[in-house]
């Protein structure tokens, strides 16, 4: 791809600092047609097929994502013009001073809600000109992606995209690359949640532990798919990790392997007093099958009550969520439904041969934390509604709906809600997360059962629901 701008020492005898405004939007208004409109042939060929997949990006937010009522069209602008300033670390005037001056008619194939995105790349290449006009496109796109305000939403570049699809695909099929963590972004920092057994907690990282840097580099500012492929490749090789963790004054430095990771989906255990403990990492194909399982293997060892530990749950499949919900809720009830952009409904529910345990009305906790992501929220939020379980931990990620690669010409992908969902009751399970009845911190905890003070805490709120002498 050819470079592409216009060089101000060339059309402007004079420095910008010394133009007065007036003059410098005046002579940026001329240039409009200058900029878009050149010929193809030559060095000066417009970026056209550049500066078009800014406004593909656009179309296919606009008709693709879930609630259109619910876009801000001056988040995504202003989100896309940060995006933009960021490549040039300069500040931000006369850059912003200077898109809101520009008056003129843009081309007509610029979308009437992206003219001053258009106008802010015009003025950014009049500052900045040796910045590449590929990459204030990509900084465009991902800037209105940010703008979305949903941290599960991403631009994956042509690159990054088919790995990162693949990586997922691998999990819901039981394995996949990285060092056994989730990365979570929230409050604008990277969070790390290590699965058990697994080299980031060989390593000794720590739920809640907030990631500086890789190898060096620092992660702020980064996307989450861009930190995800900084953590995670290559494979078989240590990577060198920067955390911040509560409690501690100075940042800590760990060495940690990468690998194919192997996880199950459902553990489960009997803890002491016929409490059982059930942990669903991911809702794969067969995670209902192995729910089942693992109830009737705790039934037959007398469970009177039972914690469903959905922490650092990462989704996945739909069905598998319905059908584990379903063990819980009375046969053929509503597990979700979901809408479209365009209101149409889905209803969701357990599948019609799914084989059911009669645990009976045995008192239920879901935990849950920062890291229950997605259809792992929705079991949580239904059985909540449902007062079949109360719900412990702290407030989840808020992941709120279907999620889906709608693909772009180029070969990248935006990643973003494509249907919302909703409870049987119709409350949307929304991108603030779900708080739970019982707000418990995560935190080591040397006074319980176990080593880990969410868990004893459930345990606790059980035990005192069940007869003394058992």
């Amino acid at each position: 791809m050819k470079k592409f701008f216009i060089n101000h020492t060339m059309l402007i005898p004079f420095s910008v600092g010394r133009i007065s405004p007036r003059a410098f939007s005046f002579l940026i208004v001329i240039l409009l047609g200058l900029v878009l409109a050149c010929g193809s042939d030559g060095d000066t060929a417009a970026p056209q097929d550049d500066i078009a997949l800014a406004w593909e990006a656009w179309e296919k937010i606009d008709t693709s994502i879930a609630d259109r009522e619910s876009l801000d069209i001056d988040a995504l602008v202003g989100g896309a013009l940060r995006s933009m300033l960021s490549l040039a670390d300069g500040p931000s005037y006369p850059f912003l001073t200077e898109i809101g001056r520009l008056r003129g008619q843009a081309p007509p194939d610029v979308p009437s809600e992206m003219t001053d995105i258009w106008r802010g790349m015009l003025v950014h290449q009049q500052l900045w000109p040796d910045v590449e006009f590929t990459d204030l496109v990509t900084a465009a796109i991902q800037g209105m992606v940010a703008g979305l305000n949903d941290p599960s939403a991403g631009h994956l570049d042509e690159e990054s995209y088919p790995r990162i699809k693949e990586d997922i695909e691998g999990r819901l099929e039981g394995e996949y690359r990285g060092i056994g963590a989730r990365v979570v972004a929230q409050d604008n920092r990277i969070l790390l949640f290590p699965f058990p057994d697994t080299p980031a907690e060989k390593a000794g990282i720590e739920g809640g532990d907030i990631l500086i840097a890789v190898e060096g580099d620092p992660v702020a500012g980064k996307e989450l798919e861009a930190v995800v492929e900084l953590v995670a490749r290559p494979d078989d090789s240590k990577v060198t990790l920067l955390l911040e963790r509560a409690g501690e004054s100075e940042p800590l430095e760990l060495d940690v392997f990468r690998g194919t990771i192997s996880l199950p989906s459902v553990s489960r255990q009997l803890a002491p007093g016929g409490i059982g403990h059930v942990h669903v990492s991911i809702f794969r194909d067969n995670t209902g099958e192995q729910v089942l399982e693992a109830l009737e293997e705790l039934k037959r060892f007398d469970m009177l009550a039972l914690i469903l530990d959905l922490r650092s749950s990462s989704g996945g499949s739909v069905q598998a969520a319905a059908d584990v919900a379903g063990q819980f809720l009375p046969e053929g009830s509503l597990f979700i439904y979901t809408l479209d952009r365009l209101g149409n409904r889905q209803d969701l529910t357990a599948s019609e041969d799914l084989d059911r345990v009669d645990i009976g009305d045995i008192p239920i906790v879901v935990l849950v934390n920062e890291a229950t992501v997605g259809e792992a929220e929705a079991v949580a939020a239904v059985l909540q509604e449902k007062e079949r379980a109360v719900v412990m931990g702290t407030r989840t990620l808020g992941r709120s709906g279907i999620y889906s690669f709608v693909e772009m010409s180029d070969g990248s992908a935006i990643y973003m809600p494509t249907r919302r969902w909703y409870t049987p009751a119709g409350n949307a399970i929304g991108a603030d997360g779900l708080e739970p009845d019982l707000v418990v911190e995560s935190r080591s905890d040397t006074g319980g059962i176990s080593g880990e003070y969410q868990f004893n805490q459930a345990y606790e709120y059980l035990d005192d629901q069940l007869p003394a002498f058992r």
